[in-house]
Parts: C-alpha cells; structure tokens; sequence
C-alpha cells in the first residue's frame, strides 16, 4: 500500500509541478508583456480632432487630413529600452517611408539611414497586413522620447504603436487621463498665444506659462470640473525649449498652494532641466486650486517667470488639463487669419526657396504650421556659409502700410549645424545639458517677415531685417515637390 500511494502521489505531483512551472511561466510573460512605460506627453503638430494619447487608449488618431511631414512626438517618464516598433494603420495605407527620431537626434530610423550601418545600427523594416514593423535592432535603444516624421503621407489615421522592450515583449503605455476644467493666471507675457496658462498642459517645449517680467508673487488659478484628489506633481521648471531659454528666464523656487477645505502647502522646486515629481506634504481634495509663485531662480535675461508642462496625480493616476478646445480654437483664428492673406496654402505644408527664379536645387525649406509653429533651414549668405535651422513660434503682426499679403513675427531658436532639425516639440535640449555634436553656434531670435502670394501660387519671404538673426535676406517659395 506504501508503494501503491508513493505511485499514486507521483502520479498526481508530476502534472501539479507541470502546472505550477506553466503558470509561472505564464506569470512572468504576462509580468513582461505588462511592463508599464508611462508617457506624459504626447503631441502633434498637425492636430484635427483628438491629442495622440488616443493612440495608447483605443480610441485611434488623425491628423489634418491635408498636412504634410506631420510629426507626431512621444515623451516618456523614464527612459526605456526598446528592440522594435510597430504602427498599426487602421487599414488606411500609409506609406512605409516614414522616419522615427530616438532622443531627436541620437538614433534615426530611415529609407536613408539603413545603409549606414557605420553611423546607425541595421534594422528590419516590413509590412505586416495593417502594420508597419521595425525591428531587428542590432541593440536595445534606450529611449526618452520618440519623433515620427510621416514625410509625405496624407490622410492616414493610427489605430496603435506598440513599443517592444528587451525581450521582444510589448510595453503597457500608460497615459494621463484628461479632464475638463480651466486655469488662469495675473499675470500672462505678450502674446497670449504661446505663453498661455493652459500650455502646461500641451505637451510642447516650445509653448508654457510666462509671466509678464514678474520673477515672484504671480500665480496660477485651478478649477477642475469635479472635486479631485491631488497627492503629488510632475512639473517641467523654466522655459525648457532649449538650455539658452532656460537660463535666460527665470524658474520657480517656491510655490505656496491653497485651495478648497482651506488647504495650504509649501514646495520647494528644484532649479533642474527636465521633469521633477514633487510629493505635496499633505493631499488636496477640492475643485478649486492656487499656485503662487513665492520665490524664484532668477533669469540672466528676463525676469519672466516660466514653467513649460504642468502633470497631477491622484488616486492611483495621473491627469491633466484637456488643452485640445484652446488648441483648435488657435489652429481655426490661424486658418482665418492666412486665408484672409491669401497665404493659407503655406500652413501644414512644406516649402522651398530660392534666392533666384528657376536655380536648380534650392536655398531653404520653410513650413509653417497652423498650430503656430514654423520650422526654416538654409545656408547662410557668407563668406564662409553654415548650414542653419530655426525652430519656434510666430506670431501675425499687423502688415506694414503698403505691403500685401502676410507679416509675421518669427521668434524662437537659431542653431547652425548640419543636423536635420524640424523637430518641434521634441525637447531635444531638456535631457541634455550640452551642444550636440556638430552645433556650432546657437541664439534666441526674433525676426519678422513678410510673405507675399505671387500671380503663380508661389510666395516670397522677405526678411525686414535683411538677416540679423535669420541669416537671409529674401526667397522666392514654392510648393516641395510640386503643386498638389
């Protein structure tokens, strides 16, 4: 009977371990598939209907229908190996010639870029049904944030990416749920349409909350649209376009918070490029929220006070402001504003110029788009010509007496270098605390230019500075690659 029950135990602990082993095994893969990768910023710079953290939510993305070299920009929490990407396109054919930026400019995934296998790793690019996958890295690349150039593919939508670690599992994307509600603030640098309160919230470098030349004492009103509980904060201090902004304005040091049920806090910020997560001493619970900025780092420039993205968390998530209603309303009085100059074919598009009617080759790229952002390279008329790139924002100017068609006001951040930069949004310089390779000089800019439609549906651009900060005098525009 002994031997008859050590049989008859064995026979039943075998398929148990089998089990057990199996249901481990499946543990640790469901444990890997589950990885979670949190992204607090998701923006585009072709916005129609919903921010891209629908992508991660079920819910699928569009673009504008009509724009071109979209760019679609990703900001993780924390930097996370990856092996490979797949895009999944709904089914509505996107062309697999698009280009993925790691870190901006640290690792790029292009047709181009394949073949060098000096400079860039190899990988595999295929499609797969209504997917396009890259993978086949010769490493894990560790990633802070990702760019996705769609160069020249219109009208597509993106129904999901999915993000492949280490072992070739698929990261779980966490984004911060968006909520109803508004913020204002006393006081609002010139002009309100890129230092609005509400850009804390829009996932742009190049867009925050300044103050007007107030260092300290400024403060910031929240309103949510049902009582929310508030344990701790994600906040990005200073004008984190770029290192040179930064500096030049100055950053939050202290921030007193009141708000409902007679709550009151005190923070302290630490002077420091990229995010901070910033436990409050005690929780709020409440509607109705105050930052007063009590003490500050001063700037070397301005006395501006600035802070570029703004995330709260309680109850287990992160949440944010919704900042797409203010975001159309500004894409729509843009839309007017060109269409009225007879300027509204530039917007969302991609034009070159020529110092010269009918040179071969051409001078400078410009694209300008209706989110407010622009984007010029070119090559300096010197001497001695560098490669340049601007990036930032514009503002419409009245036109000056006498001359037709569009003025803007072009400011933001001038780099000469060979390096492909039309990258806004993608905060290259707030994970980095040096010039990349090859920048050979860099400044904050403003200029302002004219824009001029021409009997042919060309344009000219026409520097009122004859190139003081922009290093050109005038270009003759027309449409990359043609007319649509």
């Amino acid at each position: 009977m002994r031997n008859g029950n050590k049989r008859m135990t064995m026979k039943w602990i075998a398929p148990l371990m089998v089990a057990a082993f199996a249901a481990q095994a499946q543990a640790q893969a469901q444990a890997a598939r589950a990885a979670d990768a949190w992204l607090s910023m998701a923006y585009t710079n072709a916005l129609s209907r919903e921010l891209p953290f629908s992508i991660f939510t079920g819910e699928g993305w569009s673009p504008d229908p009509k724009a071109r070299f979209v760019k679609l920009h990703l900001y993780f929490d924390e930097p996370i190996p990856v092996t490979g990407l797949e895009f999944d396109d709904c089914g509505s054919g996107i062309n697999p010639g698009i280009s993925v930026f790691f870190n901006f400019d640290e690792w790029i995934l292009s047709p181009e870029t394949q073949s060098q296998n000096d400079v860039w790793p190899t990988y595999d690019r295929h499609k797969d049904g209504d997917r396009l996958v890259l993978d086949g890295f010769g490493r894990s690349v560790q990633t802070r944030s990702l760019t996705v150039n769609f160069e020249n593919n219109t009208g597509f939508r993106i129904c999901g990416i999915t993000v492949r670690g280490p072992d070739g599992e698929p990261y779980a994307i966490k984004t911060p749920a968006l909520v109803a509600g508004t913020v204002e603030s006393d006081s609002v640098l010139a002009p309100a349409s890129a230092y609005d309160p509400i850009f804390l919230f829009d996932s742009r470098f190049e867009y925050g909350w300044a103050s007007n030349k107030q260092e300290k004492g400024v403060s910031l009103r929240f309103a949510f649209d049902q009582p929310r509980r508030i344990e701790k904060i994600r906040l990005w201090n200073g004008y984190q376009r770029s290192i040179a902004h930064c500096a030049a304005n100055s950053r939050a040091r202290t921030i007193r918070i009141t708000g409902d049920g007679n709550y009151s806090a005190e923070i302290a910020v630490a002077d420091t490029l990229g995010s901070q997560i910033i436990d409050l001493p005690k929780p709020f619970m409440g509607r109705n929220l105050r930052f007063e900025i009590a003490d500050s780092y001063p700037g070397k420039s301005y006395k501006d006070l600035v802070l570029s993205e703004l995330r709260f968390f309680g109850d287990g998530e992160w949440f944010l402001l919704d900042p797409a209603p203010t975001l159309k309303k500004a894409i729509a009085a843009n839309r007017t504003a060109f269409a009225g100059a007879g300027t509204v074919a530039l917007l969302n598009d991609s034009f070159i110029g020529r110092t010269e009617p009918g040179a071969e080759g051409f001078n400078a790229k410009l694209r300008l788009r209706a989110d407010g952002s622009f984007y010029l390279s070119g090559t300096t008329e010197e001497d001695e010509p560098h490669e340049y790139f601007a990036l930032g924002n514009y503002e419409i100017a009245k036109p000056k007496t006498g001359v037709e068609g569009q003025r803007l006001r072009l400011f933001g951040l001038y780099y000469e270098t060979e390096i492909y930069g039309d990258c806004n949004g993608c905060g290259r310089d707030c994970n980095k605390a040096d010039l990349p390779e090859g920048v050979t000089a860099r400044d904050i800019f403003q200029e302002y230019v004219d824009i001029v439609p021409g009997s042919d549906g060309g344009f000219t651009l026409v520097n009122e500075s004859g190139g003081k900060k922009l290093k050109f005098k005038k270009f003759l525009l027309t449409r990359e690659g043609g007319a649509p």
